[in-house]
């Protein structure tokens, strides 16, 4: 597949497969170069999504506009939960560019691209999202955390916004929640969200000592309602600038609390090996049935992050 990176055209492999099965897919049945199974993006029981293994193009057939198809980087993108230009520089190191024929290599520069985005979302801009929906509310959200932290409501496309605010405040990206899915897009324009931690202003400004890591804004959020400062990184990606952050931070205690499956136990590795030495590293222990912290109910959550313990760490 071709990515169209900084003005540069790069030609990579993707193995499609091996990306597809970090994944739990529900009644998955792969055939050939196709598999069908449940779609990712909402709640069903009969198979009605296709994903062709070679190339990575997929079809949705109950989903309408963009949820009914799109690439590899769009799939990518919902699935690890990053914008579709952190999935391509996932992919680029990942996969990485074969020099071996240098003639193969186009090259198109663009020499007014703007690398660094440091675009801020003014509060006029936002204000268009100042609604509010029930969706939260019934994932245990309280309205006094959603005040705090800005949440909004695109009534076009019916999806809840959480402002992804920098350590001092200022509104870099927004990311929109579906209320009829499980699909969730971004500002056109936003910075990077690789180079922020969703919360982090918070733990600044209280001066938070003892601080959850989740992967999900709903997750952080959910645990702020139960009087837990949380965090997070809103995918699966632990960059340097987002280690640098943790580093400078008021948080002495990092209690990692990411998702119970695969993706997760790796974040968990990652940060333990990025901080060991300058942070305590704790974690809780899910029961079996438990996803995330937002499956938890008030009183197993207060149980469960009550009773962290310290990271069994391996040096050896």
């Amino acid at each position: 597949m071709i990515i169209r990176k900084n003005g540069f055209d790069y030609d990579i492999d993707v193995d499609i497969r091996e990306e597809l099965s970090y994944y739990d897919w529900h009644r998955a049945n792969p055939k050939g170069n196709e598999m069908l199974a449940c779609s990712p993006f909402r709640d069903e029981h009969t198979p009605s999504f296709a994903v062709n293994l070679e190339t990575g193009l997929w079809q949705d057939f109950g989903g309408f506009g963009s949820q009914s198809k799109g690439n590899i980087i769009t799939l990518l993108s919902y699935l690890r939960n990053e914008t579709p230009s952190e999935i391509e520089d996932y992919l680029l190191d990942k996969y990485g560019i074969d020099l071996s024929d240098v003639d193969k290599l186009e090259l198109n520069i663009d020499f007014n691209i703007d690398i660094e985005n440091n675009i801020v979302i003014s509060n006029e801009d936002y204000r268009k999202y100042a609604f509010r929906s029930p969706y939260l509310e019934k994932r245990g959200i309280s309205e006094k955390v959603q005040r705090a932290f800005r949440i909004g409501y695109d009534k076009g496309s019916r999806a809840v916004a959480f402002p992804w605010q920098d350590i001092n405040g200022n509104i870099v990206n927004i990311k929109f929640r579906s209320t009829t899915s499980k699909q969730f897009f971004y500002y056109p324009k936003g910075q990077q969200l690789r180079n922020h931690i969703y919360g982090l202003y918070f733990i600044y400004r209280l001066r938070s000592e003892i601080v959850f890591l989740v992967e999900s804004e709903i997750d952080a959020l959910y645990l702020w309602t139960h009087g837990f400062p949380a965090i997070a990184i809103g995918g699966s990606k632990i960059s340097d600038k987002r280690k640098q952050l943790l580093l400078r931070s008021p948080i002495k205690r990092l209690v990692l609390a990411t998702d119970n499956d695969a993706v997760g136990n790796e974040i968990r590795e990652k940060v333990t090996e990025m901080l060991i030495g300058s942070k305590e590293i704790y974690e809780i222990h899910f029961p079996e049935n438990a996803k995330d912290v937002n499956d938890l109910s008030p009183d197993d959550l207060i149980k469960v992050c009550n009773n962290a313990k310290p990271r069994n760490i391996n040096l050896f």
